[in-house]
């Protein structure tokens, strides 16, 4: 039989088919569950002695003795559950997962005992509680080892042998409640038929926690590797961003000289092509914004800079930030904001972000003279902001993939001087909305103008 110390040094081993439990990390978590199970064992001894002896009409048990095992059960019990509680706040470390697979062992060999007690004191070899001893051999299988599942169904089959052929030779006093004759053919039988369904239910679960061990073995490894690759593709995009908008803003601000005649007068082909290429690096820096904004919500952590927050100051804002583009395209711009809002948690930073990239697109697609209105209500549970333009409105086949990355429709309305842009402005607001736990969206119809939203969870603070 698998010694202790042997038994103690595999759950060392993190690897392999070795593991403890699918996840060996997990052990503190699975004792903690079967030890509240085993307190429903103990409570189902004792309230299924009297039971039987008074609802089912079953002679001869023994009540006083199944209480006392049943409260032998739950006072070991509390001192596994404490024990384990104790050590599964830090099980990561070796030596308390060599202690938790110790009080596994324990308890497993706890178990045992308590049931081939109860079961001598509620019919023996005729009782059919017997198959308890199948449902511990599981237990082991998927709590253990595989070798340590082996030993401990073994350890279960031997307690079993004991208590019948104890029972056939006199050795242990038979209760004759159940009416069941003992004689040589039922007792191979017993032995023969839990012996081979022992060792089938013990192969067979521990064969298939194998499989899962190592697959879980192998998707852990496959999800470090991903998460190694995530955070190498965070840290150069960081570094490239970086080193990219820094002189891509020099040189505009030089094209931007050239063009205003900080080095002389430019003639009209020269400024045109200073415009142009000026107009191009813009674009690109509005391209390095958006992508550090989704490495933002990649790498940071947003939970913690969430607070409660009224939604009016910062749409005003935005919509103030954003006057001075609207009306150098003749357009009308304005806020109808309700006296009161809901609170929502967020940051407000990148709920001004996600507003400016509405307004933004509001302004590029709505033609001169165009309104543009931006609008909060309250849902109850949520607030909802809207940017409602009379532009030309998008087809119902298009609205559908418009919140994706590096997504851009196709002309809208007809129109031949689509503004340019890298189709990035509607996923960073879909993923600032996730991030907030809501939703953002697209109303809309060809001709009838459209209306972008955002929906954000209401909070009780004020």
């Amino acid at each position: 039989m698998l010694s202790l110390q042997s038994g103690l040094a595999m759950a060392e081993n993190r690897s392999g088919k070795d593991f403890i439990l699918t996840h060996s990390h997990m052990l503190g978590e699975r004792l903690h569950l079967f030890a509240r199970l085993r307190f429903l064992a103990a409570a189902g001894i004792l309230v299924g002695g009297p039971f039987a002896t008074y609802v089912v009409g079953i002679p001869g048990l023994d009540l006083k003795a199944l209480a006392a095992a049943a409260v032998f059960l739950a006072a070991c019990n509390v001192g596994i559950v404490l024990a384990v509680r104790a050590l599964r706040v830090h099980q990561d470390t070796k030596e308390n997962q060599r202690r938790l697979a110790f009080i596994a062992y324990l308890s497993i060999l706890l178990d045992y005992l308590v049931l081939t007690v109860a079961i001598r004191l509620i019919g023996g070899t005729g009782s059919p509680f017997l198959a308890f001893y199948l449902l511990h051999a599981i237990l082991a299988a998927i709590l253990l080892s595989r070798r340590a599942a082996y030993a401990f169904a073994a350890v279960g089959y031997l307690c079993l042998a004991a208590l019948v052929l104890g029972e056939w030779t006199g050795v242990i006093p038979r209760n004759r409640g159940l009416g069941i004759r003992l004689d040589f053919q039922l007792v191979v039988t017993v032995l023969f038929v839990y012996g081979l369904l022992t060792l089938v239910t013990t192969v067979l679960t521990a064969g298939i926690v194998r499989l899962l061990r190592e697959n879980e073995q192998s998707l852990r490894e496959a999800g470090e590797r991903l998460e190694r690759l995530a955070a190498m593709r965070r840290s150069f995009l960081h570094v490239v961003l970086h080193n990219v908008r820094s002189p891509t803003g020099t040189v505009v601000a030089m094209l931007e000289g050239l063009s205003g005649g900080l080095d002389g007068e430019l003639n009209p082909g020269q400024k045109h092509r200073v415009d142009r290429a000026t107009a191009r690096l813009r674009g690109l820096l509005d391209l390095l914004r958006g992508l550090r904004v989704l490495a933002d919500l990649e790498t940071e952590r947003l939970d913690g800079q969430m607070v409660a927050m009224d939604l009016r100051g910062t749409i005003a804002a935005a919509v103030e930030d954003h006057q001075d583009a609207a009306e150098q395209k003749g357009q009308s711009l304005r806020a109808e904001l309700p006296a009161t809002l809901p609170a929502v948690r967020g940051i407000e930073r990148l709920l001004r972000e996600a507003l400016a990239n509405y307004l933004t697109n509001a302004i590029k697609y709505t033609g001169a003279g165009g309104t543009i209105t931006v609008r909060a209500t309250d849902g109850g549970a949520y607030v909802r902001i809207e940017v409602r333009d009379n532009g030309p409105g998008i087809p119902m086949a298009e609205q559908g993939r418009l919140f994706g990355e590096f997504v851009r429709v196709g002309k809208r309305g007809g129109r031949q001087d689509e503004p340019s842009g890298w189709g990035l402005g509607l996923s960073i607001v879909r993923r600032i909305a996730e991030a907030h736990q809501g939703r953002a969206g697209v109303e809309s119809q060809p001709g009838q103008g459209s209306s972008f939203f955002i929906e954000l969870p209401a909070s009780s603070s004020p």
